[in-house]
């Protein structure tokens, strides 16, 4: 504030002494007054509207980040901000963007919708963050959409693979830059390599009974009339830890092939249990089941399970993965660590600092967005080219199957839509 009454004391000056000039002779043309008032007005506005963008300073800006830190995938709150920092502190390191600083708060929702509401109040309204990054978990991201259509705050790259997050008909859609290929598209993309390799095929789905899940039905609906087929549906609560009614149920429903739409706690159960019950098929998982830790945890029953995957692999020869592994080593990353989810924050934080880039020396929200609306094919090496418009903030749109082979994933094919 005393810079912009610093600024608006000059501009009276220059104009009394312009009036002054003009009454004494001196000038010539009262426009001289004018164009004194109106450049002092423009730099005051100019000064203004930089001052009063929410999370900005000349050194710093500030993100806000929800995870569940307390819930049953509290796991990946740690790993995804870890990977988010590992990137930021690189950036960081080279100067940050536009001079400044990039700094991310976390907030804990529990993987719960409501507490994700709260969170998002506490860090547009209390923290004034500049955007909102990564909320975790289909049903927490879409409670938000309110907030962030009142507030204005764009929400980049939201940690959810649903398809909804860049449906353009939704609420607050132009301020929801998602990356993730939908989970409908994973859904139908198994379906058909399923039966392309066994026309025969029975088809098990086991699914989580909320937005997440939904997202997935509309995949496998898509699928079903395309083929001609009826796939067995066996669905579970968000959380659930007990699964031998399920995987009883593919078993006496004969299905030779079963898909899992859950995160990594339930393919390894859905898995072990079925190994502890005799039953033999062949399993397959959803973009969030390719986490590195479902083939440890699962162990020789995890052996073949076949994921979805929309990016780099972390083992791949692109650049992105080769400057994962190598911040990773110079920050002497746990090998426990490494991997799907760590890499997705490490991934998703090129789409983050692309946009911070865009919106320029003087950020706004507004320039934020229109910014990512101008990437067109962007090749950020982590992710297959991208493209964002304003009908569009779609991001990838095609997959990639990987593996388990003794113990270790391999792709088994290129990449499909």
């Amino acid at each position: 504030m005393a810079q912009n009454e610093n600024l608006l004391e000059i501009v009276s000056i220059q104009s009394a002494q312009a009036v002054h000039l003009n009454q004494g002779g001196m000038m010539k043309k009262n426009n001289h007054i004018i164009l004194i008032i109106v450049l002092g007005v423009s730099l005051l506005n100019a000064q203004r509207g930089k001052n009063q963008t929410p999370g900005v300073t000349d050194t710093e800006i500030l993100i806000g980040n929800i995870q569940d830190l307390s819930g049953p995938i509290k796991e990946l709150g740690l790993l995804i901000p870890a990977g988010t920092n590992m990137y930021l502190d690189h950036v960081n390191a080279q100067g940050g963007v536009h001079g400044r600083q990039i700094k991310m708060l976390i907030e804990d929702h529990g993987y719960n919708p409501q507490k994700a509401v709260v969170a998002a109040k506490k860090l547009i309204e209390k923290d004034q963050v500049f955007c909102l990054y990564n909320v975790i978990g289909t049903s927490p991201a879409e409670a938000i959409r309110p907030i962030l259509e009142d507030s204005g705050v764009p929400l980049i790259a939201p940690a959810t693979n649903s398809s909804t997050m860049s449906d353009m008909s939704k609420q607050a859609a132009r301020y929801i830059f998602h990356t993730d290929a939908g989970y409908d598209l994973q859904t139908r993309v198994l379906i058909d390599y399923i039966l392309e390799n066994n026309p025969e095929a029975k088809i098990g789905f086991a699914y989580q009974d909320d937005d997440y899940g939904a997202n997935a039905l509309e995949g496998c609906a898509e699928a079903e009339a395309k083929h001609g087929i009826s796939v067995q549906k066996e669905s579970f609560q968000r959380g659930a830890t007990d699964f031998v009614g399920q995987t009883m149920n593919f078993m006496k429903g004969g299905c030779t092939d079963v898909i899992i739409g859950g995160i990594v706690r339930e393919p390894v159960t859905i898995m072990k249990t079925a190994q502890a019950i005799g039953y033999s098929t062949q399993f397959y998982g959803l973009g969030p089941t390719v986490d590195a830790r479902v083939g440890l945890l699962a162990g020789e029953a995890g052996e073949g399970f076949t994921a979805v995957y929309w990016a780099y692999h972390p083992d791949a020869d692109e650049s992105g993965p080769k400057l994962y592994r190598e911040l990773c080593e110079k920050n002497n990353v746990p090998e426990k660590m490494r991997g799907l989810y760590h890499y997705y924050g490490f991934a998703t934080a090129h789409v983050l600092v692309e946009g911070l880039r865009k919106a320029g020396q003087f950020p706004t929200r507004e320039r934020m967005m229109k910014g990512l609306e101008t990437l067109n094919n962007w090749d950020s090496g982590v992710f297959p080219p991208m493209t964002y418009n304003r009908n569009d903030h779609a991001g990838v749109e095609s997959v990639i199957l990987l593996q388990l082979q003794g113990g270790k994933q391999v792709a088994i094919t290129d990449w499909r839509n």
